[in-house]
């Protein structure tokens, strides 16, 4: 288990729900259980739904592992080193759903939701599912294609 999900398992816990909205997680993390600053709460928020730790249920964010059957310790609160730790650099995923959200002036949220939708509809890799969401916009990201071909032939090539 890792940090972020033992911190989520305890957060989703402690309200006593399956899903919350984003405001509800963000004043949990911070307000509740002092764990962060609303700034760095939505950051945590952020950072799980780019582990795909959580994912957004319409206007609900909800956890994607079995967030009961995680043992937390006595007295847990998350470090703030989780927050650091936990970032990963901007994949092409991320950007994509950057100029997506950018240029489109949409959450990146939605972003992201419209390509697991695609992703699952399609069981696809999510930089596929990413490009057809980006046309589907009608937004150029014609300079990442080779970029994303390498990565996927790498993956599959062991």
């Amino acid at each position: 288990m890792s940090e972020i999900e033992v911190a989520l398992a305890q957060l989703f816990r402690k309200k006593g729900k399956s899903s919350l909205t984003e405001k509800e997680f963000v004043f949990a993390a911070s307000l509740d259980l002092r764990w962060f600053t609303p700034k760095e709460a939505q950051k945590f928020l952020d950072i799980s739904m780019e582990n795909k730790l959580l994912v957004l249920d319409g206007e609900k964010v909800k956890p994607t592992f079995d967030y009961k059957g995680v043992e937390i310790p006595k007295g847990y609160a998350p470090a703030i080193e989780l927050l650091q730790s936990s970032v990963k650099p901007k994949g092409i995923f991320l950007k994509i759903v950057d100029q997506i959200s950018t240029e489109k002036d949409m959450p990146s949220k939605e972003v992201i939701s419209a390509v697991n939708l695609t992703q699952d509809r399609m069981n696809i890799d999510v930089e596929v599912a990413a490009l057809i969401v980006a046309r589907q916009y009608g937004v150029d990201i014609s300079e990442y294609i080779d970029q994303i071909e390498e990565e996927i032939g790498a993956r599959y090539r062991g």
